[in-house]
């Protein structure tokens, strides 16, 4: 850890007093042009035009996020092809599934295998992803191993958050808005110059809402929000050369459990007789079965349950980041980007939505506190020959404390409760490097690589206990300290060449890892607690095509990809209760992706993503209590077949400001949640969505009015199912039901 502290500080100390001169950043920003506008990004660590980078990128500006209403990561689903985000737990623990890959892991120490960043800093903690997204930039996401660049656990891809920055000039916004479920929103920010160098933004949101699921044993509304979210940046440009940019941000949510809805599995008639049957498909589906202690859920709408006691769901973040880029002379850069997150997490989940409790799971309170540091230098971006090289290092601590009260059922365990706890500590070191060499005036080659070291230490114990908390033992069920270290290494070779001024063709290989680790899901498990599993590998083939026709009123983005997978991770919840991570399988995944925007007579936009995906374990072998299962051929988790979306927005111009009407359709195909591809562990067929929204703008743009609709047809859609057949019952959880609400905002 001293290493780590000496490594931050001195990034720190090189980001604040580096005498040299230095770059003055460009804000990424909306180029202004006739027809489809340019969006800059630094999807490859320095500043280029989206269609120039030869990577399956999706971009969001500012603008398209206000518009399509983002208000968490969650949202990006509706937007980027072949991605898939849900929230089961609110803000606490959210799922990211891109090209099939991610994890349905819901232990506080699974990482996703879709890296998130907010202002260049790494997010590993999944209670901190979902907080940051208002007053933005933009949004960028990275399909595909990201692992040169972005490091370990970014085998699905990257996800980018970049904060709107403050510029020289006094403006902000200020936004309020009222909605069904009495929800309230209020979001501002502004920018203020403090001298000639100098400036600041503050930016801030809070919003508050009712439950939409009605607990028929209290009476009360479950499922409501309440958040808030704050960020202050201090941005300091001595000369054209230096841009320093510190970022504080935390933010708070408190709120019930995302409370899901009961189905029993077992079949009445024989467990009457003591016997355990699971039914059929279709009739656990239809209602018709109960769980170990008899119980069936009498009500057939999924918004309205009977729960035996309130949930919540309680997670605090604060940050510090320190974003610095230097001119070295000759248009060399170095940036240095240093972090601290902290986030604590403390939710208590009722485990089986119904009124007779079969166990509850009080998870933590934990606290997870990481520190990084990367520092990069780049060569002039204008030469035959770019490159950038960099290095890493992170840091993260974990204490988590979880108390699994089974006094319901504990004959079928043998004990009451089970009270764990456990610290894990994570060491991170990576150095990576990337050029690209300029073959002809149209034709590129990049090359690049990294190596990362990774060092993880568990100390890990459980007790066996009353309800009550006291252990039933002298000392604790097990008490593991468990230390391993892995070294992997990632890159990527890609040709790029520009058939046209504005039509690049791209090819590229790719090689990405995620991390190993341990089974703290194994809480009363003495045997399953000790399993380390080991990295996974990932090694990708991508080409595509990226261009922009007929005077910029049409842009086509399409790619295709083939993934070979070794040694996938794969989470596992058994029959009886136990659930571990294993290297299990190798894997498959092929698929097509088509984004398209189209501006065919002014003021209409138009937009449409199409993911195509066919995934499949290679060489699943698995058993279990005796029983062998091959799982062979069958569909990752997550993964549908087709998803695709349309967006489009009319203006009608007046002297009086611009009426418009925008409307986006997301489909999702068929999804299974678990790896047996069970159709009562499933989405049971595709789902959609729809939304709309109309409003008014301003003539001098300042004030602008709009209502909403989210959901608007109130589509009933299954986001998750978790089977826990030892006590013979599914969780299932269920999307929002319609919203709508009216906005105000305006801008000075």
């Amino acid at each position: 850890m001293n290493s780590m502290k000496t490594y931050f500080l001195a990034g720190c100390g090189v980001a604040a007093m580096l005498g040299a001169p230095a770059v003055h950043a460009q804000q990424a920003e909306t180029q202004e042009v006739d027809g489809i506008a340019d969006i800059v990004v630094t999807a490859q660590r320095r500043w280029e035009s989206l269609q120039d980078v030869p990577l399956a990128v999706s971009a969001l500006d500012s603008e398209r996020i206000k518009e399509a209403g983002f208000k968490d990561v969650e949202d990006l689903t509706s937007t980027v092809p072949n991605l898939n985000i849900s929230a089961l737990c609110g803000t606490s623990s959210p799922k990211i599934f891109m090209r099939g890959i991610g994890n349905n892991n819901f232990n506080q120490t699974a990482e996703s295998k879709v890296a998130v960043y907010l202002d260049q800093v790494y997010l590993s903690a999944p209670s901190g992803q979902l907080f940051q997204m208002y007053d933005l930039e933009r949004i960028e996401v990275l399909r595909g191993p990201q692992g040169t660049l972005y490091g370990k656990n970014a085998t699905g891809g990257a996800i980018s958050v970049y904060s709107k920055l403050p510029g020289r000039d006094a403006e902000g916004y200020v936004r309020a808005g009222y909605g069904n479920y009495d929800a309230y929103e209020l979001e501002g920010a502004a920018t203020l110059p403090l001298s000639d160098t100098l400036s600041a933004r503050v930016a801030g949101t809070w919003s508050k809402r009712d439950g939409y699921v009605k607990d028929l044993g209290t009476g009360k509304k479950v499922n409501d929000a309440d958040q808030w979210a704050a960020r202050a940046i201090l941005r300091w440009q001595p000369s054209d050369a230096v841009d320093i940019k510190l970022n504080i941000h935390g933010g708070s949510s408190d709120s019930t459990h995302n409370n899901s809805v009961h189905r029993g599995i077992f079949d009445p008639a024989q467990l009457a007789l003591g016997n355990f049957v699971k039914m059929s498909a279709n009739d656990i589906i239809a209602g018709n079965g109960v769980d170990i202690l008899g119980y069936a859920d009498p009500n057939p709408d999924p918004y309205v349950n009977t729960y035996e006691r309130d949930t919540f769901a309680k997670v605090d973040l604060v940050g510090v980041s320190l974003v610095s880029d230097f001119e070295l002379g000759d248009g060399y850069t170095l940036t240095s980007v240093s972090g601290y997150e902290k986030s604590k997490r403390h939710v208590l989940q009722e485990g089986n939505g119904a009124p007779s409790t079969i166990f509850t799971i009080n998870w933590g309170p934990s606290t997870f506190e990481s520190i990084s540091q990367e520092l990069r230098l780049s060569s002039p971006t204008e030469s035959s020959f770019s490159w950038l090289v960099g290095a890493f290092a992170f840091h993260e601590k974990g204490t988590v404390h979880n108390f699994y009260n089974l006094a319901s059922v504990s004959f079928a365990l043998g004990f009451d409760a089970f009270d764990q706890y456990y610290t894990q500590k994570t060491n991170t070191f990576a150095a990576f490097v990337q050029g690209s060499l300029e073959l002809t005036d149209r034709l590129n080659l990049t090359l690049g690589g990294r190596i990362n070291y990774e060092k993880r230490n568990l100390d890990h114990r459980t007790f066996a206990t009353t309800a009550a908390g006291v252990s039933v033992f002298p000392g604790p069920l097990f008490d593991l300290q468990l230390s391993e270290s892995w070294t992997e290494w990632s890159g990527r070779a890609a040709i790029d060449y520009e058939v046209a001024d504005d039509v690049l063709l791209f090819a590229s290989v790719n090689r990405g890892f995620t991390s190993g680790g341990f089974n703290t899901g194994a809480f009363n498990d003495p045997v399953g607690a000790e399993r380390i599993f080991n990295p996974e590998t990932v090694v990708s083939y991508e080409a595509g095509i990226k261009s922009t026709l007929f005077d910029r009123r049409l842009r086509i983005n399409a790619t295709a990809f083939l993934y070979d997978y070794s040694d996938l991770q794969v989470f596992t919840f058994t029959a009886g209760g136990l659930q571990f991570i294993e290297n299990a399988s190798n894997a498959t995944i092929k698929g097509i992706e088509l984004e398209v925007q189209a501006m065919p007579v002014n003021n209409l936009e138009l937009g449409a993503s199409i993911g195509l995906l066919k995934s499949e374990y290679k060489d699943f072998i698995r058993e279990t209590g005796g029983v062998t299962e091959d799982l062979s051929g069958n569909r990752l988790i997550g993964a549908p077949n087709s998803q695709f979306n349309i967006v489009g927005k009319y203006t009608v111009p007046t002297s009086r400001g611009d009426f418009w009407l925008r409307g986006d359709y997301t489909y999702s195909g068929h999804r299974y949640y678990d790896e047996r591809e069970l159709r009562e562990l499933s989405s049971q067929g595709g789902t959609e969505n729809l939304n709309a929204s109309i409003g008014y703008t301003g003539m001098d743009d300042k004030l602008e009015v709009s209502f909403w609709v989210k959901n608007l047809t109130d589509e009933v859609t299954i986001i998750d199912v978790v089977e826990v057949g030892l006590f013979g019952y599914q969780n299932v959880w269920y999307n929002m039901p319609r919203t709508y609400g009216l906005s105000l905002e305006y801008r000075f």
